[in-house]
């Protein structure tokens, strides 16, 4: 059987694919945009689909989902080629056996036997390997828990100021978008702090984005709104 490969990048896919073909491999140029809807329309029609997913400093929440997507239809095993160390979202993946992980160290050759071993059936990762990288998720996502049940705490204009300051806004730039002064600006972070017992603004900050950095579950807090300085400056100042 042919194995596909894809990538968000077409001409990594296309260089990986010409290198691969090249050593002898049975593979195939798939579109990551129609990888999903390709995989659905061969489900019938053949046993299990084999797909080298290739990322080069590409991996994301985003890509993980549509990965996820792929192995979903059922009958479809991939191996994720990532740059370097492995990041903790595609814990979300490893549970069973449909996804495997590599990095981008391994040479054309290396990936040869992957495309062999994968299409032989047998598990591209350690057994250890695999179970750190899902307990590592799991902690993380324990965390997030813990920390939306803090962020729940703020008030929404407590939150508006955070998500601001997350963006990058100084404290001026925040007030002008909220159409307060500085000082109310600032009594906020004071508040917001110590509800979330972060000793400074930058460390509310991380636990903010902490929320926001492993995924986007039915408990997730509001995304408060975003905008830039000035498109709410006809607020009266209070």
């Amino acid at each position: 059987m042919t194995t596909w490969v894809v990538s968000p990048q077409l001409l990594v896919a296309q260089a990986v694919t010409a290198a691969l073909t090249s050593a002898g491999a049975r593979v195939e140029l798939r579109a990551w945009e129609t990888v999903v809807e390709d995989a659905q329309a061969s489900k019938d029609r053949s046993g299990t689909q084999h797909v080298v997913a290739v990322f080069d400093d590409l991996d994301s929440l985003t890509v993980v989902e549509e990965v996820r997507r792929l192995v979903s239809v059922g009958d479809v095993r991939v191996a994720v080629v990532v740059q370097g160390p492995v990041a903790l979202w595609w814990g979300k993946l490893l549970e069973g056996s449909a996804v495997d992980l590599v990095t981008t160290t391994t040479s054309i050759t290396q990936l040869v036997e992957v495309v062999d071993r994968l299409t032989a059936g047998d598990l591209l990762m350690e057994p250890e390997k695999r179970i750190a990288v899902r307990t590592a998720w799991l902690r993380a996502l324990d965390n997030r828990r813990q920390l939306i049940a803090q962020m729940r705490t703020l008030t929404p204009q407590q939150l508006r100021v955070l998500e601001l300051l997350a963006a990058g806004h100084r404290s001026g730039e925040v007030a002008d978008v909220l159409g307060v002064t500085v000082a109310t600006v600032r009594s906020h972070v004071k508040a917001l702090r110590a509800k979330l017992g972060a000793k400074t603004q930058l460390e509310a900050v991380a636990m903010l984005r902490g929320v926001y950095e492993f995924d986007d579950g039915p408990d997730l807090v509001p995304r408060p709104r975003q905008s830039l300085p000035g498109t709410e400056g006809s607020n009266r100042r209070r």
